[in-house]
């Protein structure tokens, strides 16, 4: 690309349109999780989103091709903001079992803070096994970075001796297992106590087992 075609993109003009841009797609994402979580997925409608963003329900096709697409682009915002959320708690970690309880935590206050969204999540059950083109498959990718999170702190564990030497992919799997299970289980019987509190029982069964 020559300077000239560089510097034109490059202009203020150019700078704002893309601001608002992303401040319109920012609007459209909040008001559609805002009503997911009222409405649920099945009785929302396009156009509803569009009144509670304040925009014409044809500015919201200009951004996204279906209401399911809109709904993929906001479970991935969602889950890179959770991603974001336990590597930046887990670099505080001391050592590698320090970091997984920190991912621990981290994970279950994002479940708190977020949790009309992810009891919608659970309850609708959109999420199927995606195809290269599907607008899921970046929701798979941003989940394998958090596993692999998991994984590399679990291995790390195993080469200092603080865990013992088995297959980290399955003790990755069965921590976020168990995560996953207390968040279900409070959505099934409705309650609304922390889920953070579960962090510590979490982390001592992992670490130490069930035994007494």
């Amino acid at each position: 690309m020559s300077a000239q075609k560089l510097a034109k993109r490059s202009t203020p003009a150019t700078k704002r349109r893309e601001r608002d841009r992303l401040l319109r797609r920012s609007d459209i994402l909040a008001a559609a999780e805002k009503t997911f979580a009222t409405q649920g997925f099945h009785e929302t409608r396009i156009e509803q989103i569009a009144q509670e963003a304040g925009y014409a329900a044809g500015t919201i096709y200009l951004y996204f091709a279906d209401k399911e697409s809109l709904y993929a682009a906001l479970f991935v915002h969602k889950i890179e903001q959770m991603v974001a959320h336990v590597e930046t708690r887990t670099k505080l970690a001391r050592d590698p079992l320090d970091g997984l309880r920190l991912a621990v935590r981290a994970q279950l206050e994002f479940h708190d803070e977020n949790r009309e969204f992810f009891d919608l999540f659970v309850r609708q059950r959109l999420h199927a096994s995606p195809g290269a083109d599907d607008p899921w498959q970046e929701v798979v990718t941003h989940y394998r970075r958090h596993f692999k999170v998991l994984v590399d702190m679990i291995e790390l564990a195993q080469k200092e001796k603080l865990l013992r030497k088995t297959e980290s992919h399955l003790l990755a799997s069965a921590l976020l297992g168990s995560i996953v299970q207390i968040a279900r289980r409070a959505q099934r019987e409705g309650s609304t106590e922390p889920l953070v509190k579960h962090a510590a029982f979490v982390c001592d069964l992992f670490l130490n087992g069930a035994k007494t």
